[in-house]
């Protein structure tokens, strides 16, 4: 088992991975001066994470190699905490682009991008294990 969390001993936040343990820490994360809210695909193949990037944030993934980093999401407004469905199908995440903060899916290639709900203030979503 792993730990993908985020931390600031480099300057700026970036996404790491440890072993379960707490041994064999390393930083996934490069581009972009701003990085939170790792979350593991249910294989755990994939982290989901947000990334500050020309004063927004984007929905992105990566390997937990490091490998592969991909924007996910190039909506306006912020798109933050990412969670993936339990068939790895869709994640969801919180966007502003509406005005107000609400829950919008997208699939990890970006593709079929839809909103959720329609009244703001939503915040830190997560799926059932259905």
């Amino acid at each position: 088992y792993h730990i993908a969390f985020t931390s600031d001993r480099a300057g700026g936040p970036q996404i790491y991975i440890m072993d379960a343990e707490g041994a064999n820490t390393r930083r996934l994360t490069f581009k972009g001066r701003y990085q939170d809210s790792p979350a593991w695909s249910p294989k755990g193949d994939k982290i989901a994470y947000a990334s500050l990037h020309n004063g927004k944030f984007d929905i992105w993934t990566i390997e937990p190699d490091g490998a592969e980093p991909t924007r996910v999401t190039s909506c306006p407004g912020n798109n933050e905490y990412p969670t993936w469905a339990p068939d790895a199908s869709m994640i969801c995440f919180v966007s502003t682009r509406g005005g107000k903060s609400d829950l919008y899916a997208v699939r990890p290639n970006g593709g079929g991008l839809r909103r959720l709900t329609h009244f703001g203030d939503a915040k830190m979503p997560d799926w059932s294990g259905f």
